[in-house]
């Protein structure tokens, strides 16, 4: 089931139009503009928008902004600059660190009676609060944001914390209220013409119809959603085809809803937006329900593998409960009601477990955020599991390791070939230096959603340092192998980046290496891979390199 898009991805634009265009240009591309603090005040006027518009790109201009707000010494300006950046920071994971930096901001705003300053860290702190799920809290916020925004501020401005008032409300059950808000919205987006604004929230508001189950209501949103792509000739997003999935369904219409996610699914990963990687699962999930209730068991036992695999890949515990239920519903209609039972119960387990941790997660970050130096202290909390790596989410090398040793002691056991590849992103050093290290770390998480999508679901992928990832395919030869490395290249290579790094390319150098009487352990298989890998990069880089001579003698 589809959820609300998080209004944390929303934020602010210019004062005349929401200009789809100018949010995929840097606005400090012109090195030569000589900014004074009225000409910076209205730049940060649209960069205030850019984060819900592109927040790769914003990631790069709040980094410029800051240094050029400091180099202007005008306190508020760069207080509305830092501000900014807490919002991103939110966006990006960093929960408490942003949270701790907008409360801050709160502060001196309120002490400097700074009215704009004020709406606006109440708005943010109400997207923090809705991120940890305190949805009074949030409200809260987002009536005093309104309450203390100027009257002369523009209407995209009014228009985002409208939408964060309508949001708040709807959370908490004051639908009415809600759609109202929304509305107001709405009439904005169309004043000015936005298409992205108008999406958003007639996928809300078609959502907060279909938890109401007033189905009439969903479908006439949901062709409102469609005529507006059709009239702008903009494609629907991925999630903005899950939520007519999911209602498609509701309305006992799956083979429709099945039909609305072939755009999403069927695309190559690498010809994806990489903005849409991440609602994949979800999309795949929505599939397998629409697939079995149209009886097509086999094929939606196989969507819901992957989207279990993707799941596993990236510690996606929520989503990783969802497949659980779907699991049981999909045992009941194969008739294996003792699997539907022990899946069910496992559901509930774990739906209460992840509950708990949600908990426990929200007391910790709101006791970071309001006690500095217990920050300080539970640093170690904002680091992922020691499984996992904190930028990705990947496995990384300390799982690698253990998972290789057992996956070679079965393979040697049984006989069973075990490929193993070594992937370096090329001149990555390039994107850092030229770009920042902000940019580069989104290239990385980018990198490590299409190798978790591409690689087959028996395969696992691990970041194991820098830009070096490894993926170890289990009964899989050297020739087999190859295929599998080459489509993980392609896929990189393919993937449309320039949203992030503009011209700069980013591709990849593989090697790849398998259980030979030369290579029995996990140390001597990945190098191999590591000497093909650097094979590989003399050969030009970009290209599988995988000891020719070994695949001739199996071929």
């Amino acid at each position: 089931m589809s959820e609300k898009y998080n209004h944390s991805h929303f934020s602010h634009q210019d004062k005349s139009t929401f200009n789809l265009e100018l949010h995929t240009k840097s606005l400090l591309s012109d090195t030569s503009v000589v900014h004074t603090p009225a000409s910076f005040a209205n730049m940060l006027d649209t960069l205030e928008m850019m984060p819900y518009r592109n927040i790769n790109l914003s990631v790069y201009e709040v980094r410029k902004s800051l240094e050029i707000a400091k180099s202007l010494d005008v306190e508020d300006l760069i207080i509305r600059t830092q501000l900014i950046h807490a919002d991103i920071m939110g966006r990006q994971g960093k929960i408490a660190e942003g949270g701790r930096k907008i409360r801050k901001i709160n502060k001196w705003a309120l002490d400097h009676n700074h009215h704009y300053l004020l709406a606006r860290s109440h708005r943010l702190l109400a997207a923090f609060y809705r991120r940890i799920g305190d949805n009074e809290s949030a409200l809260e916020n987002a009536v005093i944001a309104f309450k203390y925004l100027p009257e002369d501020t523009s209407l995209p401005i009014r228009a985002d914390h409208l939408m964060t008032l309508a949001l708040t409300l709807d959370e908490v059950g004051a639908y009415e209220d809600s759609v109202h808000r929304f509305q107001e919205v709405l009439e904005i987006a169309t004043a000015t013409n936005d298409f992205q604004i108008s999406m958003f929230v007639l996928n809300n508001m078609a959502y907060t119809q279909y938890e109401r189950e007033n189905i009439p209501e969903t479908l006439e949103l949901i062709a409102q959603m469609r005529e507006l792509s059709v009239k702008y000739k903009v494609p629907l997003e991925a999630q903005q085809l899950d939520t007519i999935a999911v209602i498609e369904i509701q309305a006992g219409r799956p083979e429709e809803a099945e039909k609305t996610l072939q755009p999403m699914l069927h695309e190559p990963v690498g010809t994806r937006k990489l903005g849409e990687l991440a609602t994949l699962p979800e999309c795949l999930l929505t599939l397998a329900k629409a697939q079995r209730l149209q009886g097509k068991l086999e094929e939606s036992e196989k969507t819901l593998r992957e989207a279990a695999h993707i799941s596993e890949e990236h510690g996606l515990a929520r989503l990783s409960v969802k497949v659980r239920l779907e699991r049981s519903e999909w045992y009941a209609a194969s008739n294996r009601y003792q699997e539907a039972y022990e899946e069910h119960r496992l559901f509930f387990k774990e739906n209460e477990t992840l509950r708990s941790t949600q908990r426990e997660t929200r007391a910790r970050i709101l006791q970071i955020v309001y006690d500095a130096e217990e920050a300080k202290r539970d640093s170690e909390y904002f680091k992922e599991m020691a499984l996992r790596d904190p930028l990705t989410g990947l496995h990384n090398r300390r799982f690698m390791d253990v998972h290789m040793n057992k996956l070679l002691e079965r393979c040697i056991l049984l006989e069973q070939p075990l490929t193993v590849a070594m992937i370096d992103l090329d001149f990555f050093k390039l994107i850092n230096d030229t770009l920042s290290h902000e940019v580069g770390d989104i290239v990385l998480v980018h990198v490590a959603k299409i190798l978790s999508l591409t690689i087959p679901s028996t395969a696992a992928v691990a970041r194991i340092g820098g830009e070096e990832f490894v993926a170890v395919f289990p009964e899989t030869d050297l020739k087999q192998g190859r295929v599998y490395a080459n489509m993980l290249c392609e896929a990189i290579r393919s993937a449309d980046w320039s949203p992030i790094t503009g011209n700069l390319p980013v591709t990849a150098s593989i090697g790849i290496s398998t259980i030979t009487d030369q290579a029995q352990s996990s140390a001597e298989l990945l190098a191999l891979a590591d000497h093909h890998l650097y094979e590989a990069k003399k050969a030009g880089r970009n290209q599988v390199i995988c000891g020719e001579d070994v695949l001739r003698n199996i071929e």
